[in-house]
């Protein structure tokens, strides 16, 4: 749409356009197998991110040209050029506002401490990894450990809540690749989805509860939930993402109790391609434009604090809801080690296992 064209536009022709939603405020084996903890090797994976500046543009050269998770028109690598460096100077000013560098692996290995040791707690001495895509520990370098260790089993376990034809299943993709190269006699197990687990629910709802001080009430904000988007062009091959984004916000509102002043948004995308709408700012500024002054954005698809957190919504996100007008925004703190998640991780490494199913690599 040319910039004229959207200025002859109502703002409710414009929500439509956005497909912002009426806002109404008031592969296997079947051959069972014995599997003993000590040959199992559990592997948290993410997307990963850049810990310090220089790390930024290589962090970015690997994401862009991954054909499984953006595709550009033609000539990936041309585009990811592009398109890196179009960006490469804001990412950088970005990240210096949240110190320089991502802090989603040393989260990462708090959840990984975390767990390993809620697993033992439960008689399960498991050994934990961690693999990411496009930052260290990269697939390599995990099957490498996982190969020094002799372990036969690998259960891959996302750190993305919510499965996804470019998060969980390009991860699981690289190490699979990885596993097939250099170490063949490994076997993947298949692990469950937590998304819709009683612990996972719950982190999110204290979280959300601890956003409001002990003198105000939950009712007076409305809520957003902002996931990760995805390019349309995933939903239309059927990837089940936006569906599970859902769900666990569904589970979520029924724990609040919460009919009303709620909505959903995505967030960071990229590229000349469409999105998933509705846009999380197109949102802020529709909510503003109906005379919301109190909001919580809630991290819905995210589990640590990252660029998409820390920067994109408590820095930028604020200051677009500010400029429109919006009184009062906040940001819901990321689940993080919260008991209940460590407990739904937990949970989620025991029901795969407890499957007790060959699942060939």
């Amino acid at each position: 749409m040319l910039p004229h064209q959207r200025n002859n536009l109502t703002a409710q022709q414009i929500e439509r356009r956005e497909q912002i939603p009426d806002l109404q405020l008031s592969k296997f084996s079947p051959d069972h197998i014995p599997i003993k903890d000590e040959d199992i090797a559990v592997v948290l994976f993410n997307m990963g991110g850049p810990i310090n500046i220089t790390e930024i543009e290589p962090f970015l050269r690997r994401l862009f040209n991954d054909a499984l998770i953006i595709r550009f028109p033609f000539a990936q690598s041309i585009f990811a050029d592009i398109l890196i460096r179009s960006r490469l100077k804001e990412v950088q000013k970005r990240y210096q506002l949240i110190g320089g560098g991502s802090p989603l692996l040393a989260s990462s290995v708090k959840q990984l401490e975390a767990l390993t040791k809620e697993l033992k707690n439960r008689g399960r001495p498991l050994e934990v990894f961690l693999s990411f895509n496009y930052s260290d520990p990269l697939p390599p370098k995990t099957i490498a450990a996982i190969k020094q260790k002799g372990k036969k089993f690998i259960l891959p376990v996302g750190l993305y809540p919510h499965y996804s034809l470019s998060t969980t299943a390009s991860n699981i993709f690289y190490l699979k690749q990885e596993a097939q190269a250099n170490y063949p006699e490994a076997s993947f197990l298949e692990s469950y989805s937590y998304h819709l687990y009683d612990g996972y629910i719950q982190a999110f709802v204290d979280r959300i509860n601890a956003s409001v001080g002990p003198h105000e009430t939950l009712d007076d904000f409305y809520l957003l939930f902002s996931a990760h988007g995805t390019p349309l062009y995933f939903v239309k091959e059927g990837d089940p993402y936006s569906y599970l984004v859902w769900q666990s916000i569904s589970r979520i509102l029924a724990e609040l109790k919460r009919v009303h002043n709620w909505g959903i948004s995505y967030q960071s995308a990229v590229g000349p391609m469409a999105w998933l709408k509705p846009s999380t700012d197109a949102m802020i500024k529709a909510l503003a434009q109906r005379s919301i002054k109190k909001m919580i954005v809630v991290p819905i698809s995210f589990v640590t604090d990252h660029i998409e957190t820390l920067c994109e919504i408590d820095i930028e996100y604020r200051e677009l809801a500010e400029d429109y007008g919006i009184e009062d925004f906040r940001m819901s703190k990321a689940i993080e080690c919260h008991p209940g998640f460590i407990g739904a991780l937990a949970d989620c490494v025991e029901n795969s296992l407890r499957k007790e199913v060959f699942y060939g690599g």
